[in-house]
C-alpha cells in the first residue's frame, strides 16, 4: 500500500473502496499499462474479527467509526422520523458490513432496465458477468458460475427454526427454492452468502488484496475527497483532504465515483454538477446544469413481524455469556461453528397480490428476535420475519445542506408517499402471519410481539408502518442511467454533459432490483470495467427463468 501520489499521474481515478470501487481496481490495475489510484475515506479491515466473523454482522452494523453516519429524513410520512443509515467507511464498503447475503435480484429486473432503453442491460446480457464473478460452492451450471473471485455458499443453517420455517412455508402453498438464484427466485430458500471457510467474503477480500501488490495500483486510505475537478467540460482530477494533507491529484483518462446511493450524487454536487438553481442556494458554483442528480432516490422499506418462543426453541439458548465464548473461540480456532454464519440463513420471495410478474415483498427469516435497548439492538427468544417492498414507487431526493464538504447531505426517502406502497406492505405482514400460523410452528409459536395481536385492521396497520417502518440500506437511483430528462449517467454510468466522468455504484441503477444490493453492484462494476477498459462486453447467456402466470 502506498501513500505516493507525485511519481506519475494516474490514468484512473476511482473514489470509494466498497463493493464497486474494489471491483473497479481489481479489474482496472489487471491491465499492466494503466495507473490506477482508489481512495477510501476510511481505513484498512486489518484482519479485524467483526468485520472478518460472519455472526459478528450485529456489531459491524454498530460500529460508528466504521461508517459515515448518514440520517435520513424528517420522513414527511412517518410522523417527521428520521432513521441511520448504514453506510461503511471502510475498505470492502458496505461489503465489510453488511449481512453477507448473496441475491442476484429477479431476471424480471434486468428485462426492465432493458425496456427503459439501457441497451446492454437485459438479463441475458448480465448473466455471463454475474456467473464470472462468482464461485458457487454447488458448482457451475447455466446460471451459476464456478471460478469467479467471489465465493458464495448456501447457509448451513442449523438451527432447527429454519427447518420449521421451510416447511410451514409448505403448508401455506410456496415451494421451497432449488436455487433462488437461479431458474426460480420466488418461493421460501435456504439463503446464500458471501461467506467461505468461515469468512467474510467481501469486495476487499475477493478483488482488492489479490491486486495490491501490483505495481500500478495504490490504495490512499483515509482520503477524504471533497469534489472532483472539472476544466472546460472535462472531470481532470480530485481534492483530497488525507494523510498527506490537502491535495490535488490528476486523472489523465478518468475519474470514477464508486462513493454510493448518498456519497456519489454528493460529489457530483459538490463540484459543481446539478440543479443550477440549487447549487447556488448553498454556495456552489454551477458548471453543469444536470436537475437530475440526487433525485429518484429509491430503497426497500420494510418492518419485522416477531413471535416470541421458549428460550431454549430459540437461537437465543446458544448466545448467552458462556454460549458468546465458545462461538468466538471456536471461531477463532477453527472458522467453524455458529460464528461462521450470518444468521440471516433463510428467507422468502413471495407475491402479494396476483397481478405481480414476479415477487413484491423480500422475507430474511431470523430464529430470534431483536429489541433495540438503549441504541443497542438485544437478542430475545423468538423467530422473525424481516419483510421488505421489493419495488416501491414512493421516490426522494439526496441534496447538499452546505458547500461545506465535511457536512452530511440531506436525504429523504419519502416512504410511504405512493398508496401501493402502503397497500403491498400491509399484504406482506398478513402474508407473514400466514406462514407463522401453519402448523409447523405449533408447539413453538406463543404470543404475537410485533405488530401484535390486537394490529388487525388496515387502519391498524397503517398506524404500526408509520411508527415503525424501517430501512434494508438499500438505496439506488441517485444517479440513474438512463435516456430521459431524469437520467444522469448513460448506459455505461458516464456522467452527462461532463467526460471522464463516470459513476459505478448501486446510484446508477435505473430501479431497485428484488433483493440485496451487493451482487447486483459487482456484477455492474465487472461489466463497466469491461467497457473503460476497451474490451467487449461478454456474449449474451440466454438460460431459461420462471415467470408468474407462464409456468404453472
Amino acid at each position: 500500500m502506498s501513500h505516493d501520489l507525485d511519481t506519475a499521474p494516474f490514468d484512473y481515478v476511482i473514489v470509494g473502496a466498497g463493493p464497486a470501487g474494489c471491483t473497479m481496481a481489481g479489474r482496472l490495475s489487471a491491465d499492466p499499462g494503466v495507473r490506477v489510484l482508489l481512495v477510501e475515506a476510511g481505513r484498512t479491515t486489518n484482519h479485524n474479527p467483526v468485520v472478518d466473523m460472519p455472526a459478528a454482522v450485529p456489531y459491524a452494523y454498530q460500529r460508528n467509526s466504521i461508517q459515515w453516519g448518514y440520517v435520513s429524513g424528517p420522513e414527511p410520512h412517518l410522523d417527521g422520523r428520521t432513521m441511520d443509515e448504514k453506510a461503511g467507511r471502510i475498505v470492502g464498503g458496505s461489503s465489510s458490513i453488511n449481512a453477507m447475503i448473496f441475491n442476484r435480484g429477479n431476471p424480471l429486473d434486468y428485462e426492465g432496465w432493458a425496456a427503459q432503453g439501457l441497451e446492454g442491460w437485459s438479463y441475458a446480457d448480465v448473466l455471463p458477468y454475474f456467473k464470472r464473478m462468482e464461485t458457487f460452492e454447488e458448482g457451475p451450471d447455466q446460471w451459476r458460475g464456478g471460478d469467479g473471485p467471489l465465493q458464495v455458499s448456501r447457509c448451513r443453517a442449523e438451527h432447527p427454526l429454519f427447518e420449521t420455517f421451510l416447511r410451514a412455508g409448505e403448508q401455506a402453498g410456496h415451494e421451497v427454492a432449488k436455487d433462488h438464484n437461479g431458474y426460480k427466485q420466488e418461493g421460501v430458500h435456504i439463503a446464500q452468502a458471501f461467506v467461505h471457510r468461515g469468512l467474510r467474503w467481501n469486495a476487499e477480500r475477493a478483488y482488492l488484496r489479490p491486486s495490491l501488490d501490483r505495481s500500478n495500483l495504490t490504495l490512499l486510505t483515509g482520503g477524504f475527497v471533497e469534489k472532483v475537478t472539472i476544466e472546460d467540460g472535462r472531470a481532470t482530477g480530485i481534492v483530497v483532504n488525507g494523510p498527506l494533507g490537502r491535495r490535488s491529484v490528476h486523472a489523465a483518462r478518468e475519474v470514477i465515483l464508486c462513493a454510493g446511493v448518498f456519497g456519489s450524487p454528493k460529489l457530483l454536487l459538490l463540484s459543481g454538477v446539478g440543479d443550477v438553481d440549487s447549487l447556488r442556494s448553498v454556495g456552489v458554483k454551477p458548471l453543469v446544469h444536470l436537475p437530475a442528480v440526487g433525485r429518484n432516490l429509491e430503497n426497500h422499506p420494510g418492518v419485522d413481524v416477531q413471535f416470541a418462543t421458549r428460550h431454549e426453541d430459540s437461537l437465543t439458548a446458544q448466545i448467552g455469556t458462556l454460549g458468546k465464548a465458545w462461538l468466538g473461540a471456536r471461531w477463532l480456532l477453527t472458522r467453524t461453528g455458529l460464528g461462521s454464519g450470518n444468521i440471516f440463513e433463510a428467507g422468502a420471495f413471495l407475491r402479494t397480490r396476483d397481478d405481480a410478474t414476479m415477487p413484491t415483498m423480500q422475507y430474511e427469516f431470523l430464529p430470534l428476535t431483536r429489541r433495540l435497548v438503549n441504541g443497542k439492538l438485544v437478542p430475545v427468544p423468538g423467530f422473525q420475519f424481516w419483510m421488505d417492498l421489493s419495488r416501491p414507487e414512493s421516490r426522494g431526493r439526496v441534496s447538499l445542506t452546505s458547500a461545506d464538504p465535511a457536512a452530511l447531505p440531506s436525504i429523504v426517502f419519502n416512504h410511504l408517499d405512493v398508496e401501493q406502497d402502503v397497500v403491498d406492505l400491509i399484504a406482506g405482514v398478513r402474508l407473514a402471519r400466514e406462514i407463522a400460523a401453519q402448523r409447523a410452528w405449533d408447539g413453538i409459536r406463543r404470543e404475537e410481539m410485533s405488530p401484535g395481536a390486537d394490529v388487525v385492521t388496515d387502519g391498524d396497520l397503517r398506524a404500526y408502518l408509520k411508527v415503525r417502518l424501517g430501512t434494508s440500506y438499500h438505496g439506488t437511483g441517485t444517479c440513474r442511467m438512463g435516456i430521459g430528462d431524469d437520467a444522469v449517467t448513460d448506459a455505461q454510468g458516464r456522467v452527462l454533459g461532463v467526460e471522464g466522468l463516470r459513476v459505478v455504484d448501486a446510484s446508477i441503477m435505473p430501479k431497485n432490483v428484488t433483493g440485496n444490493l451487493n451482487a447486483p453492484i459487482i456484477m455492474m462494476a465487472e461489466r463497466i470495467s469491461d467497457h473503460v477498459l476497451g474490451r467487449g462486453f461478454l456474449a449474451q447467456e440466454r438460460a431459461d427463468y420462471y415467470r408468474a402466470g407462464r409456468d404453472v
